[in-house]
């Protein structure tokens, strides 16, 4: 039965109100951030439940604001009828200064509402039964009603139900707002985890540049030696901090992806600009071939940190006049997509196929000492396999105790 379709009165009738209270619930109500969105399944269904318990052909759950009624969700009403009505307009702006709840048995007998033109024209209303929405500090926020269009009155057990009702109708509210608070507060965490990984990243690669230099101009062999100490400290406590940056934002649902044409050369000779001073200290052969021509669509610095995460890792476990090798070729797929192919293999120290199975599990950030000591967060490959993840790639591990790994990444991609 479609009883509230059409209502509008041009009704105002004074009601005292205390401002100091009215301005903490006013706030009160806009925290829940609630006001003007669209219809969810979890209210209608309770509004659904109140009409039926009470056996009445409409149910609503409406909100007081400074000047309105707002309707969150209504039953037993058609679906294009307006959610607004003037606040003086309203019985529920009566409800929610109730202590208890608000019945009226026969709304055309009643001064405060008997010139509701709802009342006194279609559809006719006789009968409100109103539970108050309250917050925490016992501000009436808004009201959970059932309608009828004869006078009529409420079982306890009716009422009882319906304050039931209107407790998890302020659950779901109480949900809204803290599910907001903390996209929120994601939301502020991702920004300073990005200020705080730029404001650490530009003095660590201060220290990698001029280190470097220093290298090549120093003839002294001891004090060239502890320049690329330093060097590798700084290289690997830069990594350090792109783990422990990029784990966070990982926790926070801070990372989208941002494809763009990117020149894999371009990528190789960063990479090989970053490892190869550190490959040459260890004693270590480093390569990477790069066969892939053509401009591909990837998130530039994602898969950068991808291949220099994935040759830092092996550098780390291999031992003085060991190899570390990387390939990189494009392969056509059946249906004429391309699928970039990315293998890093060496001969280091490698491990059992159970701890490889167990590398890219998140919960067990296994951390290991390279064979020179290097330290590690235990974070890095499984960051690595949550970028791949993004790209819609595959990321797979064969390793063999004392002969060495290869790790093969596998990503989808458009050429540009």
């Amino acid at each position: 039965m479609n009883i509230l379709a059409n209502i509008s009165s041009t009704h105002s009738q004074d009601l005292p109100i205390d401002p100091v209270r009215e301005k903490e619930r006013l706030e009160s109500l806009q925290s829940y951030d609630v006001l003007d969105t669209g219809q969810e399944k979890e209210f209608d269904d309770l509004t659904r439940l109140a009409a039926e318990f009470c056996d009445a052909p409409a149910a609503m759950v409406n909100l007081i604001d400074e000047h309105r009624q707002w309707t969150k969700s209504v039953y037993g009403r058609d679906e294009n009828a307006g959610r607004e009505l003037p606040r003086n307009e309203s019985i529920c702006r009566y409800t929610i200064y109730e202590p208890d709840y608000l019945e009226v048995q026969d709304l055309s007998a009643d001064s405060r509402f008997n010139r509701l033109s709802y009342v006194n024209g279609y559809p006719n209303l006789r009968y409100y039964l109103g539970v108050p929405l309250k917050d925490n500090r016992g501000n009436g926020i808004g009201a959970l009603c059932v309608l009828d269009t004869k006078p009529r009155s409420m079982s306890e057990q009716q009422i009882r139900q319906l304050f039931t009702i209107a407790s998890q109708v302020m659950a779901r509210l109480d949900l809204h707002r803290r599910n907001d608070e903390l996209i929120k507060l994601n939301e502020h965490k991702v920004t300073l985890m990005q200020m705080l990984s730029h404001d650490m990243r530009s003095p660590i690669n201060g220290v990698i540049g001029m280190s470097s230099i220093l290298a090549d101009e120093i003839d002294d062999e001891d004090h060239r030696e502890m320049v690329s100490i330093l060097e590798q400290s700084a290289i690997q406590l830069n990594q350090m901090v792109d783990e422990i940056m990029n784990y966070s934002l990982i926790e926070t649902n801070g990372f989208q992806l941002q494809k763009e044409a990117t020149d894999i050369s371009e990528t190789v000779d960063n990479i090989e600009k970053l490892y190869k001073p550190f490959s040459k200290a260890k004693g270590i052969g480093l390569s990477v071939q790069n066969d892939i021509e053509a401009a591909v669509f990837v998130d530039k610095n994602k898969f950068e940190q991808i291949l220099g995460n994935l040759i830092s890792n092996a550098l780390k476990f291999t031992r003085e006049g060991g190899h570390v090798n990387a390939s990189l070729a494009l392969q056509r797929k059946q249906d004429g997509g391309h699928v970039l192919k990315l293998d890093v293999e060496d001969n280091g120290i490698g491990m059992e196929a159970e701890k490889a199975s167990a590398l890219f599990d998140e919960s067990s950030k296994l951390s290991r000492s390279g064979t020179s000591g290097e330290k590690g967060t235990g974070l890095g490959l499984s960051i690595i396999k949550y970028f791949v993840d993004l790209h819609a790639g595959n990321i797979e591990v064969k390793s063999w105790p004392g002969k060495g790994t290869v790790f093969t990444v596998t990503i989808p991609v458009a050429i540009a």
